[in-house]
């Protein structure tokens, strides 16, 4: 699984991020696919630059993206911008996401200003800037398959900014009310560190502001803010794309106590019930899955259920699933089962096909007695692996499924005969 782990040690704003992402290297995602994405939202509208800065004594990439806008910020409102979202060739999933982005911030704004979301007219936030910047790092994120983001505490800065409402307080009020019920850090030095646009993206990806605990990083990013303040931390931020070492699984025939969640819903899109799933698997469920049944009045509906730990410790997943299912579905309420459940042990064999790397997922079946043989059917090759690497060989996706099961038998035979010479 591709995971990405954010420090906003600096605080954080939309142009750092998407700097960071970009300073990562990956092809799958740069410099060139932002200035395509952007120029698909608004043709001729905007000019990408990128240059390496130093912050303090680090070095990352600082984003610049030049508008017409840039010295006078423009009043549009959320179906402004959602017109240009949706008439972009970006995936419906990403439209949704980088949309909800800006409805985080219509609420939050609506609430300080005291009127309705829709009434909103965004002023810094609605510049030609930050459509690049929240719609650039939802593609982003689609385009490196992340499947999990995680944040340290962002830190807030401290003092006061100017914006285009005048002076405020630091951390600025709409991006209180964005971060309000999380953990932040309300330090930095004087100054704004964390933007709205920042406190939105990061409220967006990640259920909760906490660290991935075993962690492989595999590609590192740093992106540098536009100030160079001489008081705080420098104004950089650090993303990190990697993936969670989580502990082997070891099979066992004890049952675990889950919580199964269940939520009846007949006023949603199909788009909006995939969007929430999506979101309750980023936030640690166990398994998702929809059941389709009739309503009062005879209304076809959906009951979206998921599946989280129940052990009473940190890994107890309750609270995490009902805040993804009251923001991301429509539901009054939301019914609780406490179940028990036998699981196999899960683990990872990396073998090579092709000259390329396959992960393919062992499973352990619980010990009923005589010992489970090894068998093809207890491997399960990892789909993104094989798709892209039948991309790069012509070889069908079947027969490189098969020549990975064959190769993974061959080391778990080769394990198991170290181990019994030992």
């Amino acid at each position: 699984m591709n995971h990405l782990y954010i420090e906003p040690f600096s605080g954080m704003a939309g142009d750092m991020f998407l700097a960071a992402l970009i300073d990562l290297g990956d092809p799958r995602f740069g410099l060139h696919e932002l200035r395509s994405i952007a120029d698909a939202l608004v043709p001729g509208e905007c000019r990408i630059e990128i240059e390496n800065v130093w912050r303090g004594n680090l070095s990352g990439r600082m984003l610049s993206v030049h508008t017409s806008e840039s010295d006078k910020a423009p009043h549009r409102g959320d179906r402004d911008i959602e017109k240009i979202v949706r008439a972009s060739p970006l995936a419906r999933s990403t439209q949704d996401r980088a949309l909800s982005v800006f409805w985080r911030i219509a609420l939050a704004e609506g609430k300080v200003h005291g009127c309705p979301a829709e009434e909103i007219h965004f002023h810094e936030v609605g510049a030609v800037d930050t459509i690049v910047d929240v719609c650039g790092a939802c593609f982003a994120l689609e385009r490196l398959g992340i499947e999990r983001v995680w944040s340290s505490p962002p830190v807030t800065g401290t003092g006061t900014v100017r914006c285009a409402h005048g002076e405020m307080p630091v951390p600025a009020p709409a991006v209180a009310e964005l971060v309000r019920g999380r953990e932040v850090s309300i330090s930095g030095g004087g100054g704004e560190r964390l933007t709205p646009t920042g406190a939105a993206l990061l409220v967006e990806f990640c259920p909760a502001f906490e660290s991935p605990g075993a962690f492989v990083p595999e590609a590192i990013g740093y992106g540098a803010g536009h100030r160079d303040p001489k008081v705080g931390p420098p104004n950089i931020l650090r993303v990190q794309l990697g993936r969670v070492r989580a502990p082997v699984s070891r099979a066992s025939s004890s049952p675990k106590n889950v919580w199964q969640v269940d939520v009846n819903l007949d006023d949603m899109t199909g788009e909006e019930l995939a969007t929430a799933a999506d979101a309750l698997r980023a936030a640690g469920a166990l398994d998702v899955w929809m059941s389709n049944v009739v309503m009062k009045k005879g209304r076809p509906g959906v009951v979206l259920s998921a599946l989280c730990r129940a052990d009473g410790t940190r890994e107890d997943g309750r609270r995490a699933l009902e805040t993804v299912l009251f923001e991301h579905t429509s539901t009054l309420g939301m019914r609780w089962s406490q179940y028990e459940r036998t699981e196999c042990g899960r683990r990872i064999v990396d073998v090579v096909v092709e000259g390329a790397a396959v992960r393919v997922k062992v499973r352990e079946r619980p010990n009923t007695g005589a010992p489970a043989p090894l068998s093809a059917r207890d491997l399960s090759p990892e789909h993104d692996d094989l798709a892209a690497l039948a991309q790069a060989t012509s070889i069908s996706i079947r027969e490189l499924e098969r020549r990975a099961i064959d190769a993974a038998l061959d080391v778990l035979r080769a394990q198991a005969t170290a181990v019994r010479s030992l």
